[in-house]
């Protein structure tokens, strides 16, 4: 933190909170995330509502997903991207910065047809 005079100091949010790197970098990842889900939720024209039902939450916790809240999970708002369409790659995309693929425009069937998910999501991974 730099003392810019009159009791005035300039530095980042980590300094000021005094968070390590990882916890800086899980604050960051989170906000990414949780905007994310806002932004492609408006762009296909959907409600909080009808994702909630998908998710099998409520419209009122999943708003918590697009203010990140702290009581919200990480793995939550991924659930969220996944069920509007973004594949792995997409999330990958939004972490370095850049706009979601075009490639997966439409949400799952969940969410397009109000449905509630059961089961576990577990991702395809390649070894």
């Amino acid at each position: 933190m730099k003392e810019i005079g009159k009791g005035w100091v300039e530095g980042s949010a980590q300094e000021l909170l005094g968070l390590t790197d990882a916890e800086a970098a899980y604050i960051e990842t989170k906000a990414v995330l949780t905007r994310a889900v806002r932004e492609r939720r408006l762009a296909l024209g959907l409600s909080q509502a009808s994702m909630a039902k998908a998710l099998g939450t409520s419209q009122s916790r999943f708003s918590f997903i697009e203010r990140g809240d702290p009581s919200v999970s990480i793995d939550l708002a991924l659930r969220a991207l996944f069920e509007t369409g973004v594949d792995m790659r997409g999330v990958a995309a939004l972490m370095a910065g850049e706009t979601v693929p075009k490639a997966s425009p439409e949400p799952c069937c969940a969410v397009r047809e109000g449905a509630k998910l059961g089961g576990r999501v577990f991702p395809r991974t390649a070894f």
